[in-house]
């Protein structure tokens, strides 16, 4: 019955279009109506797949008529109509409407006309139009280029690892910025958030773990002021192209987007990194390309306390092969860079060849991390959630490691040996306070059973507070070294010693 109602409404609106009875309003009610894939198959049936009257709205004299039919013609993907409708978009005065030919066209086959669309592309770029113009060019550039993008593919770029002296940020969380400094070697300068180092070696830094990414840092002002074309002109006249073409063997156009970060409402941060990404486009002549998808830098612009930005790049070229293993995770997960952070911190807490235990291992993930610091010599982890279990095994496989896993509440596991270390991310947030008080209470009265003497635990919690009125009342441990992970969530991690 829907099905009929929607053929008669539609057929209607057709029949209306034929006779030019309110052209303009039919076409957008048909528009709205093909957003529908059923619906575009109801309108086959109607028009015998036959677009001949879209095609003539392709003249009217409104040019919102000739935009909506331009628009329905690519929705139908109608091959018929390519050469008509190029012509229409030769021909074209309005320019608010030459930007639906070309997205309409880009649904079609158009290989034929690619050398037209980049005589056009080329065009624009170099044209310099009056303000009331800009909008509408603007549109027109972006579908040219999305429809070029489309037709032609994406021409990839592979970072090349040797050569070139690159200075950069190794991004981190301030507890972890000592560890960081100590894996680099060379001149360093260590900052709130990580650590600057000018690096000859990159395939050396890629395998350190301590780091969350890596920016490049530009040689220019260092506090560029809120005007997209201010912060355009400043990246044209820094390192920034210089950084691309020797880290990259194959030659530009590069794809970018504009990563803004720092306190500034999400709209406003929309507006402002389009604005930012036109005006670069248009500084560097189109050697750099703005994409949403298909990127490959991003220009990061992070806002200083005065308002004005400090511009970094990343590089998505740049391999990282460093956390392979974690192809398998659940929502409660661990960040691997994370998880590598804070057994980079226990590291001197630890011994060789340990029977290490992990009581909520989740996807295994903390306790991968800790194999790859310190060897050791068997490995558990347990966890009452079956799916964690199951992906900890394919995760530590890919890792190649042999791990044991048990899906099973630790408070009923027993072992026939008892263990030299206790490596756990302690479970928080989905459980109230009275909860979480009795279990961590439960965890350490537990421990004791399974830990050798002098045993230790490192442990990651959100819960401080309750970990250390649970460590007062159990009394069977001494508190080796605590660190402050993240003040803002009240993130710590612990290092215990059974007594």
């Amino acid at each position: 019955m829907d099905t009929d109602m929607t053929g008669e409404r539609m057929e209607k609106i057709y029949h209306n279009i034929c006779r030019g009875n309110e052209r303009r309003a039919n076409l957008i009610s048909l528009k709205k109506e093909l957003k529908d894939e059923d619906n575009r198959a109801i309108f086959r049936r109607i028009t015998g797949n036959c677009m001949d009257e879209i095609m003539k709205c392709l003249v009217d004299e409104d040019a919102k008529v000739r935009k909506n039919a331009a628009a329905i013609l690519g929705i139908m993907h109608c091959q018929e109509a390519m050469d008509v409708l190029m012509d229409a978009y030769q021909e074209e005065e309005q320019l608010f409407v030459k930007a639906d030919y070309v997205k309409a066209m880009s649904e079609l086959s158009c290989e034929d006309y690619m050398p037209d669309f980049r005589k056009r592309l080329e065009y624009l770029n170099s044209y310099d139009p009056p303000e009331n113009e800009k909008k509408h060019i603007q549109a027109e550039i972006k579908e040219l280029k999305a429809l070029i993008l489309k037709k032609d593919g994406i021409k990839k770029h592979t970072f090349r690892l040797g050569g070139r002296a690159n200075d950069v940020i190794l991004v981190t969380l301030p507890a972890f910025c000592p560890v960081l400094a100590g894996e680099i070697s060379g001149k360093k300068k260590v900052l709130k958030n990580g650590v600057r180092t000018i690096v000859t070696d990159m395939e050396a830094i890629l395998q350190i773990r301590t780091y969350s990414e890596i920016l490049f840092v530009l040689d220019c002002d260092k506090k560029l002021p809120k005007d997209p074309v201010q912060i355009a002109e400043a990246l044209k006249d820094s390192d920034l192209m210089e950084i691309l073409e020797e880290n990259h063997r194959e030659e530009g156009p590069f794809y970018f987007r504009v990563g803004l970060a720092g306190p500034m409402p999400q709209e406003e941060k929309g507006i402002f990194s389009r604005k930012v990404s036109s005006a670069v486009e248009q500084a560097f002549s189109h050697s750099l390309i703005n994409s949403v998808s298909h990127y490959e830098i991003e220009i990061r612009l992070i806002r200083n306390q005065d308002g004005s930005f400090y511009p970094c790049l990343k590089l998505f070229t740049l391999p990282d092969h460093r956390f392979d293993y974690r192809r398998f995770h659940i929502a409660a997960s661990m960040k691997p860079n994370l998880a590598a952070g804070l057994i980079a911190l226990a590291k001197p807490y630890m011994t060789e060849y340990a029977q290490v235990l992990d009581p909520f291992c989740g996807v295994g993930t903390l306790l991968i991390e800790r194999r790859f610091q310190v060897s050791a010599r068997n490995c558990y982890g347990i966890d009452t959630y079956g799916e964690a279990i199951e992906k900890a095994r394919k995760n530590s496989r890919i890792a190649g490691m042999h791990m044991n896993y048990i899906n099973r509440n630790y408070f009923d596991f027993i072992h026939d040996y008892a263990f030299d270390e206790i490596v756990t991310d302690l479970p928080s947030g989905h459980l109230t306070r009275l909860e979480l008080d009795r279990l961590y209470g439960k965890f350490l009265e537990k421990s004791q059973q399974v830990l050798k003497a002098k045993g230790r635990i490192i442990c990651f919690t959100r819960e401080q507070g309750i970990l250390k009125k649970q460590l007062r009342l159990n009394g069977g441990y001494r508190l080796l070294k605590e660190f402050c992970i993240q003040e803002k969530n009240g993130s710590w991690l612990f290092i215990l010693e059974k007594k």
